[in-house]
């Protein structure tokens, strides 16, 4: 869906970029709202005439099995609705006959894909899923937090060894795109060597750093699920230590009680500001014009569209030194035991405003497609479709 971050975002944008290659089919999930939102930029895009939604329902028989949306519901969901767009892609396949299956969004690496069995070569991803937390740091993130990270563990250990489905999709993908190192790490070493590093956070437009001159005190900036594995709390510690910033905190869950008892105990809680969730458009403007630091301690994020946003705006990132948002800020602070941690992070932050940026990746939607054209050729998946089209 256009004009989103995250999931949504990266399906939209990708399309886009696929598009750029060849004549692209999207099977994406029906709502009314999306439909609308996609028709309307459809029309203003260059790559319209390459670029053709499907829209596929759950399966009849599915619905009455979810009456409501319960927390954890949504990839059950999820795998029910591939059942619907694996008949919905064999039908086009057999009509249409495509050069290659894509599986992009929701692609998590041990839960599998059902576009392996489509037919054409396979790729899969970009896909996350094997970022594993600090676990000197689980101890920090509160009862519920620690029963997730189990729960977490155990999905993961089971989706290596037990899932025949995430087996077949690492075995039959010509090419694997992996969020981050760890996920490539993570996958069996037979199927290391088709996975390339390269995360899903692709921005539509180029954006240009806007630099304005801020005085008085310092401003850091969280925005993200309230979850205990986001890293809200190891974001107000770090606060805590450092008297002249204060903690703007965009987003809303299930950890922002805990979020607010500590910040009280800390004795800083006018200084972190909970603002709850707010639009994509007023977060990048709180990039711009009122915070010094993306401040973004998350245990085990895959990717981060927001980390990717706050790079473009010119803000810097403090986060820590594993999965997505090290790959996108170019680096992170290592994690240690939760104190040594927190200091650290306040030290990065103290440090940010004035510190010479690490090199990150570039995220526009022009370079990164190049990027995307570059790889392909180099794995020969894109010389069939020159072929084909007599380039």
């Amino acid at each position: 869906m256009p004009g989103l971050g995250s999931e949504s975002g990266a399906g939209w944008v990708w399309a886009r970029m696929l598009a750029r290659l060849g004549e692209t089919w999207v099977i994406t999930r029906r709502s009314e709202t999306k439909v609308a939102a996609i028709e309307a930029r459809l029309s203003t895009l260059p790559e319209r005439e390459q670029l053709k939604f499907v829209y596929v329902d759950l399966p009849r028989w599915a619905r009455p099995f979810m009456p409501t949306r319960p927390q954890g519901a949504g990839r059950l969901e999820y795998m029910l609705w591939q059942t619907a767009a694996l008949g919905t892609a064999r039908t086009m396949q057999r009509e249409i006959g495509f050069d290659l299956v894509w599986h992009l969004t929701w692609a998590n690496a041990w839960l599998g894909s059902l576009a392996a069995v489509v037919g054409p070569p396979f790729v899969y991803g970009p896909v996350g899923g094997g970022v594993a937390p600090p676990w000197r740091l689980v101890a920090a993130l509160g009862a519920r937090g620690i029963v997730d990270e189990l729960l977490r563990a155990m999905g993961r250990s089971g989706g290596r060894y037990l899932n025949p489905l995430a087996r077949l999709s690492w075995e039959r993908a010509r090419l694997i795109l992996v969020q981050n190192p760890e996920t490539r790490a993570w996958l069996p070493r037979a199927q290391q060597g088709r996975a390339f590093v390269f995360p899903n956070a692709v921005l539509e437009e180029p954006r240009i750093p806007v630099e304005i001159a801020r005085t008085g005190a310092r401003t850091a900036l969280f925005a993200g699920q309230l979850r205990a594995w986001k890293g809200g709390a190891l974001a107000i510690r770090a606060i805590a230590q450092l008297p002249e910033w204060r903690l703007i905190i965009c987003g809303d869950g299930q950890d922002k009680r805990r979020l607010r008892e500590i910040a009280t105990g800390l004795g800083i809680a006018s200084r972190v500001d909970f603002v709850g969730w707010r639009p994509r458009a007023e977060v990048l403007r709180l990039m711009r014009e009122e915070a010094d630091v993306f401040l973004f301690p998350s245990l085990h994020d895959e990717g981060s569209w927001a980390v990717a946003e706050a790079v473009a705006a010119g803000l810097p990132v403090v986060c820590l030194d594993r999965g997505g948002p090290a790959v996108l800020a170019g680096g992170g602070v290592v994690a240690r035991d939760p104190s040594t941690t927190v200091s650290l992070l306040a030290d990065a932050v103290r440090a940010a405003p004035t510190s010479r940026r690490p090199d990150a990746p570039r995220t526009d939607l022009d370079s990164r497609t190049r990027d995307l054209t570059q790889l392909l050729q180099e794995v020969g998946l894109l010389t069939r479709v020159d072929d084909r089209d007599g380039r």
